[in-house]
């Protein structure tokens, strides 16, 4: 069964990096987004079930995910200044969440990040993944 498990996290794990190795910029960052999303939440469950490593553990790689959106940001773009003041937003919502181990902070980054996220997808599908990272967007 432990050997079963195992094949099937390699193979996840190959399949993952493939789909990494493959995405155009935009799908990249779609990629962003969808493991903030999961680490946010599962930080939130983990508060509300008393994991505290757990919720630790996953806050501190959303926290990690949007240092990295963060440095990926060209600021010669009116917008990667309105995208940063939102990620410093969601950052200190989100130590402020996992220093006092509550969930109400979390609330509003979780729509944010869905919220940013179904845009970029917007503009994904509309530019079918081929516009490049600091293309124009209009």
């Amino acid at each position: 069964m432990q050997q079963t498990v195992m094949i099937n996290t390699r193979a996840h794990d190959a399949y993952r990096r493939q789909d990494v190795l493959t995405a155009s910029p935009i799908e990249l960052i779609i990629m962003l987004y969808d493991a903030l999303k999961k680490n946010i939440v599962l930080g939130k469950r983990g508060i509300e079930k008393n994991d505290i490593q757990q919720a630790h553990k996953s806050l501190i790689k959303a926290q990690m995910i949007l240092t990295e959106l963060i440095n990926s940001l060209d600021m010669s773009y009116q917008i990667s200044q309105e995208l940063m003041d939102l990620y410093d937003f969601a950052l200190r919502s989100i130590a402020d969440a996992n220093m006092h181990k509550d969930t109400e902070p979390l609330e509003p980054v979780v729509e944010m990040v869905e919220s940013i996220r179904e845009a970029w997808k917007e503009v994904s599908i509309a530019n079918k993944g081929t516009l490049q990272l600091g293309e124009e967007l209009a």
